[in-house]
């Protein structure tokens, strides 16, 4: 074979690979329309290629008309193909493509049933021509009048074409209207000057149909292939995209999981939800559970029911936002406060909750306790003063009394000189005796010389004057402990030791204590130890021990710490540990 008849099938093999490929394409990707219409252009080109080829080398005239009947089938198909390519990429006007399509159509028709197909009446002979050093036949015929018609159908193809891309052009999508407006004009003007020319025996010449086909092919390559790098580009910054909003969603997710916030979505009117899993576990829902509205009110504690429904119908009524809390019984039997905040979104025309939950319990469970330790502050409060008050009125108030009456009988009634001054002695003794009392009261109520000689003086004179009036050992002991501690350090370690000692007189049974405060390394350590009955430390947490509770408060105002160490028959140590040097 010589040149020509091997660049036509290298022609082929191309349009035959480009069909092939596009086909995979399309078996992937079967609503893209333009890959099917290349798909069938590109392999019916390639038949008519062939077919061409069998033409170019016919001897005789049955042969050369064998092949052109032929090539006339798939010529029809490919040229179909490409209009529907350009339908689809271009638009174009409707009415033109149909009225192509229709012409395409009759021509293919008459071509069916005409004995020589529509192109010729008789083929005479084959007459020889040599292009590139090879030999190669052209049609001696009498042409076939119904010839015209595919003729008119390639001419409305042009004219279809170039419309289409003038509107494209106007649309602004000025790259694509210039290639295809271009190749078609180009396809069409050699099209017509070959089938003009050779096939109604105006120039002696063979086919070449399949060359000026290339152009269409390259354009309508050329358009795919630029389709494919933008929808590839597209999909890299999608990608991109959706690997930053994953990002962002696990951030959040993590966020949210960090701050133990459940997330929830729902559509209104389904029954079903989305929701995370810090969600489930906040909610107690296991993996397995399917949720439905049912489900959730099931595990809803009854009390809190009808809040929840009021709630949902304010929602499908129209609100936009809600917040609420509600109990939920969990699988070990108990209750978990819920705290629900969510918002309405409409999508796409659906209205959608999205909501956010945290477990509260702990935070009721400290409202709780805070409540009850006021309750019981106010009524420690108010012992503390009825105890003042009977100290006031059943000792001091009476002794006063007591000694008034008696220094009134002692002026009223003379006696002898022994008798007065005996009188006079107990009067001095009561009147000391009263004098310690209100100073240790004044001493409870605000310790003067704490501020006076300072925090070693103030606790040594404290448990000397228990001591003295409870007849119990208490021994003091205190080491390096700086002259000017802050006040609230002070008064701190002085009221945790007051409490202390208290409670040892009050409840221990003790017959000693030690209080042992000494400083070191920027902290004072004070210990506070009795050898009484003890108590499980434990209980005396969830019980009525305000004394503990004052303890541990206190220490803690001046970000200290206290440990509070006793066993059932074992005595009690309280030990408290402050830091001195508290900046930053």
């Amino acid at each position: 074979m010589g040149i020509v008849s091997n660049v036509e099938l290298i022609i082929s093999g191309v349009y035959l690979a480009l069909g092939l490929m596009y086909l995979r394409f399309w078996w992937d990707e079967r609503s893209r329309h333009d890959y099917l219409a290349f798909t069938i252009s590109c392999l019916s080109y390639a038949l008519f290629s062939w077919f061409e080829l069998g033409m170019m080398h016919s001897q005789t005239p049955g042969e050369y008309l064998f092949f052109a009947w032929w090539a006339f089938l798939p010529g029809t198909v490919a040229i179909l193909g490409t209009a529907w390519f350009i339908r689809i990429n271009l638009g174009g006007r409707l009415w033109l493509f149909w009225t192509y399509f229709a012409l395409r159509i009759l021509a293919l028709g008459l071509h069916l049933i005409m004995k020589n197909g529509v192109n010729f009446r008789e083929v005479i002979s084959v007459g020889q021509t040599t292009s590139f050093g090879e030999t190669l036949g052209y049609p001696v015929a009498v042409p076939n009048p119904w010839m015209v018609l595919p003729h008119v159908s390639h001419l409305l193809l042009i004219i279809f074409s170039i419309d289409a891309s003038v509107r494209l052009w106007r649309s602004g999508e000025r790259r694509k209207a210039l290639v295809f407006g271009t190749v078609f004009f180009l396809f069409g003007a050699a099209i017509l000057v070959l089938a003009v020319g050779v096939l109604w025996g105006l120039v002696p010449l063979p086919m070449f149909g399949s060359v000026p086909i290339l152009f269409i092919i390259a354009a309508m390559l050329y358009y795919l292939n630029y389709d494919m790098h933008r929808a590839a580009m597209l999909s890299e910054k999608l990608e991109e995209r959706d690997s930053r909003l994953t990002e962002t969603l696990d951030q959040l997710q993590l966020a949210a999981a960090a701050a133990n916030v459940g997330m929830w979505t729902r559509k209104i009117g389904e029954e079903k939800m989305w929701f995370s899993e810090k969600a489930g576990e906040i909610w107690g829902f296991s993996s397995t559970d399917e949720y439905t509205r049912e489900y959730f009110v099931q595990k809803m504690h009854p009390a809190d029911r009808e809040m929840f429904f009021t709630t949902l119908r304010e929602v499908d009524g129209g609100k936009d936002e809600f917040q609420l809390e509600y109990r939920i019984r969990s699988k070990d039997g108990g209750i978990r406060w819920i705290h629900s905040r969510g918002k309405v979104d409409v999508v796409d025309g659906s209205r959608i909750i999205r909501g956010a939950i945290v477990d509260i319990t702990n935070l009721k469970i400290a409202e709780e306790a805070v409540r009850e330790l006021s309750h019981r502050l106010m009524k420690a409060q108010e012992e503390e003063r009825a105890r003042l008050a009977r100290e006031l009125h059943d000792d001091l108030s009476q002794s006063i009394s007591l000694l008034s009456v008696q220094l009134t009988i002692l002026r009223n009634e003379p006696r002898d000189l022994d008798y007065v001054q005996d009188q006079l002695d107990q009067s001095i003794s009561d009147i000391e005796r009263l004098s310690r009392d209100v100073r240790r009261i004044s001493h409870e109520l605000h310790p003067a010389i704490l501020d006076q000689l300072g925090l070693e003086a103030a606790l040594k004179n404290f448990c000397s004057d228990l001591a003295a009036a409870h007849s119990v050992r208490i021994d003091f002991e205190a080491e390096d402990l700086p002259r000017d501690l802050p006040l609230d350090i002070s008064l701190c370690l002085y009221r945790v030791t007051q409490e202390s000692l208290q409670n040892v007189i009050k409840h221990s049974a003790a017959t000693s204590a030690k209080v042992r405060i000494v400083s070191v390394d920027g902290k004072v350590h004070l210990v506070v130890s009795d050898n009484g009955n003890g108590f499980d430390s434990a209980a005396a947490k969830i019980k009525d021990a305000l004394g503990l509770i004052n303890i541990d408060e206190r220490v803690r105002a001046v970000k200290g710490k206290a440990n509070i160490i006793s066993a059932v028959g074992e005595g009690t140590r309280i030990e408290v540990h402050i830091p001195v040097d508290r900046e930053g």
